[in-house]
């Protein structure tokens, strides 16, 4: 099984799901945190990332951006555990981690709902999976960049182990880093809060839940303040909190074993996020943008890190019959030419090439494979996953902040 669509942003609430399982990790509940010096990189506004294949004995990863994430107890930089492998997602929002790889030892205060009682996270995936957590409050160390007492999901902590049914009804759910194909999300997008003003306003909003008692027998929808949603990291910075840019270099059609990049905090902000030139997007207050492609257009648009391939419907590509279903098996290398509009009418074209899928995936060795896309089941959505990167620099400005770009959200590239 391959990687497919992995995620979709802050408004829509909904993240798409892997195809591809098979990520192991280590660690465990019980396990004392390690104390560290966390390390701090030549500028301490950029966090190396990678593309490989994925955590220890995991399988076979494709187009996975990996970073590594520090968390601790607010307020302490010793009771601290890092986790490497986390798929970073610019079309989510917050950090959410396995339970197994975060140490009871320390001791991360649960996040109540109004009743006092603990307030949970459901996220559902478009493969009929999800995950569930409680919310707790942590520290994020990134680089050289801390964001102070954070909430976050713990996925599939044993002492929540009875979802929601809204969550979990006949669906699967993701529980350790094979079947989630990382050890946890880092979802640093568009937005600040995963849910924003939905959440605020009914219990009935599929993404939180609070119990009804002590013993959390039993859960029902809540209600949550922004202030105790998940929320992107780096906003809460106390500098560089304007945006992103992610760094990644080209890579020939033919694809590599690995790939060395960076994500760099900050628009204009330091020398290493200057932009000298290229197109500014603007996006709507959901976050798309409108593609036109071989006579169609697609109005839900967005860039997505968490998606291994360009995943769009198309009539004109043929798609895969065997094993490598869910993607394009066109009968030779296609190239196509798009035109991205902003919501700002800002127009880029942008050249990018399919291949066979079942070609692609005959050689594991390479896990870096720019040429992959398939269908998305939904004929208005282009989303442009993580080959749209490759060989780019990427600015994503953050909803409300502003930058020598505009106030996001918005794209540059």
């Amino acid at each position: 099984m391959y990687c497919n669509s992995f995620s979709r942003g802050a408004a829509a609430l909904v993240l798409l799901a892997g195809l591809l399982t098979a990520c192991g990790g280590g660690g465990g509940s019980g396990s004392t945190p390690t104390p560290i010096p966390i390390p701090t990189p030549t500028a301490d506004n950029v966090l190396s990332v990678l593309v490989d294949v994925g955590p220890s004995s995991s399988g076979y990863n494709v187009n996975r951006l990996y970073a590594t994430v520090t968390v601790c107890q607010p307020g302490s930089r010793t009771l601290c555990q890092t986790i490497d492998h986390v798929l970073l997602d610019t079309g989510s929002t917050g950090l959410r981690l396995l339970s197994s790889l975060v140490p009871s030892a320390l001791n991360l205060t649960r996040l109540t709902g109004s009743a006092g009682f603990p307030l949970l996270s459901c996220v559902q995936f478009v493969d009929n999976t999800y995950a569930w957590g409680p919310v707790v409050s942590a520290d994020i160390v990134l680089g050289g960049k801390t964001a102070a007492s954070v909430p976050i999901q713990i996925i599939a902590d044993p002492a929540f182990g009875s979802p929601a049914a809204a969550c979990s009804i006949g669906a699967t759910p993701m529980t350790t880093a094979q079947a989630l194909g990382a050890n946890g999300i880092l979802g640093i997008g568009l937005f600040k809060e995963d849910c924003g003003a939905d959440c605020t306003a009914t219990s009935h909003n599929g993404s939180y839940f609070t119990c009804t008692d002590a013993s959390c027998r039993r859960t029902v929808g809540a209600t949550v303040s922004p202030a105790k949603q998940l929320k992107n990291p780096v906003p809460l910075f106390a500098q560089d909190n304007n945006g992103i840019l992610i760094d990644l270099p080209a890579v020939a059609a033919a694809g590599a074993s690995s790939l060395n990049g960076s994500l760099i905090f900050g628009i204009g902000t330091q020398s290493n996020n200057q932009i000298t030139s290229g197109r500014l997007l603007s996006t709507n207050a959901l976050g798309d943008f409108n593609t036109e492609l071989l006579g169609k257009s697609y109005t839900t648009s967005f860039l997505d890190t968490g998606s291994n391939g360009l995943y769009f419907d198309s009539a004109a590509i043929t798609s895969c019959a065997d094993s490598s279903v869910g993607f394009y098996c066109p009968a030779s290398l296609t190239l196509l030419s798009a035109t991205l509009v902003g919501a700002n009418a800002a127009r880029s074209m942008v050249s990018f090439a399919i291949d066979n899928a079942t070609a692609l995936f005959a050689d594991s060795s390479k896990v870096v494979l720019p040429t992959l896309a398939g269908p998305l089941g939904d004929a208005t959505s282009f989303d442009w996953g993580l080959p749209f990167f490759y060989g780019r620099r990427v600015f994503i400005g953050i909803e409300g902040q502003s930058s020598s770009l505009g106030t996001g959200p918005l794209y540059a590239f």
